[in-house]
């Protein structure tokens, strides 16, 4: 059992609420479910405001999922992301990577 939580939203729209702890055996189970919404949905919202912990590799299922929707002229965004995602990603380079692909 995967604990993110998948919501369909008005206008076709998949809601993935991340958990508190994204730890590296995470991983695979968050690069799943992005896969999964990006099949049923052009239009992916990853909602990140509860997450306390993250491994860069989770990190990683997530740039290689905007990376995905730009090739494929899909939307995505990371929805409020917490201050530990905000700072996991500065301290990985990624700051720029985290504004381009988040909304409060």
């Amino acid at each position: 059992m995967s604990l993110i939580k998948w919501t369909e939203e008005d206008g076709g729209r998949i809601r993935l609420g991340l958990p508190s702890d994204l730890d590296l055996p995470m991983a695979q189970p968050l690069l799943d479910s992005l896969r999964a919404a990006f099949k049923a949905s052009a239009d992916v919202a990853v909602q990140a405001d509860a997450v306390e912990r993250i491994s860069a590799a989770c990190i990683q299922a997530l740039v290689v999922a905007a990376r995905d929707a730009t090739d494929r002229g899909a939307a995505f965004v990371l929805a409020a992301p917490s201050e530990v995602l905000s700072e996991a990603c500065e301290d990985l380079g990624l700051a720029a990577w985290l504004k381009q692909w988040s909304r409060a």
